[in-house]
């Protein structure tokens, strides 16, 4: 690929791990000790951005992270983050895992599920964009330095042109969203302002 500037014809919007348990005060994380406030600024920028995406009828994907509430399906997440899964993060068909009440999925939004950091691991996403003729991916979500970098990163091993609107992504601290940030402009992404990409989804 050689030309990395936006088609929106052949695009698609990520919207990664909009769920309670990472943007809520009572979700799991926060209980967990993060501080989640600074998730909940992304709410309104990535609803500018769907709206535009709905408005040009491209795909709209939500990316729900889910886990079994055996926790047989946890993993090293459990281990790394021990308190994660006695507080239910994410249990299938808990409050804890659903979409945020601001956010939540339309008629003709996909939703594919994941239980680990990258959207493209043990999902069907990369079937489905591929059936879609999407090869210009726009990520959104939370938190820029774990599901959101995971996702990129696995986007452009997979040859995806990556867009990531700067304000549509937040991590639970400045610091490591800025590491990210630093990551994605290095290689993996074209960092872009929210406002030059509803301009180029308008063109």
């Amino acid at each position: 690929m050689t030309d990395l500037s936006f088609n929106k014809d052949n695009s698609a919007l990520l919207i990664i791990d909009m769920q309670n348990a990472f943007i809520h005060k009572d979700g799991s994380l926060s209980k967990m000790g993060l501080d989640t406030s600074r998730t909940s600024i992304v709410i309104e920028p990535i609803k500018k951005i769907k709206k535009e995406f709905k408005k040009i009828g491209r795909p709209v994907i939500y990316i729900q992270h889910t886990h079994r509430t055996d926790k047989a399906d946890a993993g090293l997440i459990a281990s790394v983050f021990p308190p994660i899964m006695d507080l239910g993060h994410c249990f299938e068909g808990t409050w804890d895992g659903d979409f945020i009440e601001e956010l939540k999925p339309e008629t003709g939004d996909y939703i594919l599920k994941k239980h680990r950091f990258s959207a493209f691991y043990n999902t069907q996403l990369e079937d489905i964009l591929k059936g879609l003729e999407v090869n210009n991916l726009v990520i959104t979500g939370i938190a820029t330095n774990v599901c959101v970098e995971s996702t990129v990163r696995d986007a452009f091993y997979r040859d995806y042109n990556v867009f990531v609107p700067r304000e549509t992504t937040a991590s639970f601290t400045e610091e490591a969203e800025a590491g990210s940030f630093g990551n994605f402009e290095f290689a993996f992404a074209r960092v872009i302002t929210l406002e030059d990409m509803i301009y180029q989804l308008n063109q």
